[in-house]
């Protein structure tokens, strides 16, 4: 297994390859529990997801994920998350990780906005005394008072994404990775996204954006990865490998 040696690395990955098996999940399963899941080191897999993925991340860093549909961004996520194993590699976390895949999930209907304020909080792991003193602020931020004891399928698909990201900002932990978060809401929730995600920059805390907003990428983060069908193209200083990304779409 690769080590973090490095105190300033928290996450090190060294020939990490994902697949999914063609098989239904009821013989993929069995096979698992029955160990054979593992045939000499390698996967039972019927296509590729990920395929030799090298990368160190230092704390503090802004990572921007990029590629095309498909190419494997949010497989990368849930395995450092710890939510999906490797077929083969190691991979290394150093602190505690947050994913974000879809802003909103696990909100419920009939609760009101307050109430799932609390739950969402609870969702993305932050202390409920937190989401406590915080209440107000979060609510006010989403730009939600006159809804604070509405029930949450009274507002639209806007305000629950507002409601939403007002709340993950209160996540402490060292590591978050977010997985298309701008894809909801309108110009003006985008902008104070991006507001939140400046002030983050001079954070000690470790972000990784799965986007397919460029200009997001060249402006919040610092290094960037380029995955192109599971394959890791390029990885480093930011403006370096969206040359080559930006490069290698013109010239398709």
């Amino acid at each position: 297994m690769q080590k973090v040696s490095d105190h300033d690395c928290v996450i090190a990955i060294s020939h990490l390859a994902k697949g999914f098996s063609k098989a239904n999940s009821y013989r993929t399963l069995f096979r698992m529990l029955k160990g054979a899941f593992m045939r000499n080191g390698t996967s039972d897999v019927g296509f590729p997801a990920l395929c030799d993925i090298n990368l160190e991340i230092e704390r503090g860093d802004k990572v921007g994920l990029i590629g095309n549909n498909g190419a494997g961004k949010s497989s990368l996520l849930r395995i450092i998350a710890g939510l999906s194993l490797p077929s083969d590699g190691e991979i290394e976390v150093r602190g505690q990780v947050t994913l974000l895949a879809a802003l909103g999930m696990g909100m419920v209907d009939e609760l009101s906005v307050e109430e799932n304020v609390f739950l969402y909080g609870a969702i993305c792991g932050v202390d409920r005394a937190v989401i406590k003193s915080n209440l107000q602020e979060i609510i006010e931020w989403a730009e939600l008072q006159e809804f604070a004891t509405a029930k949450l399928k009274t507002l639209s698909t806007g305000m629950r994404a507002r409601l939403a990201f007002s709340t993950t900002r209160h996540i402490a932990t060292e590591i978050t990775l977010m997985d298309e978060v701008l894809t909801a809401g309108d110009r003006n929730f985008r902008d104070k996204c991006k507001a939140v995600f400046d002030d983050y920059r001079s954070a000690d805390r470790t972000f990784i954006f799965a986007s397919h907003d460029i200009e997001f990428v060249k402006t919040i983060c610092n290094k960037t990865l380029w995955l192109d069908r599971g394959r890791q193209k390029a990885f480093g200083d930011t403006e370096s490998v969206l040359q080559q990304y930006l490069g290698s779409t013109a010239s398709h």
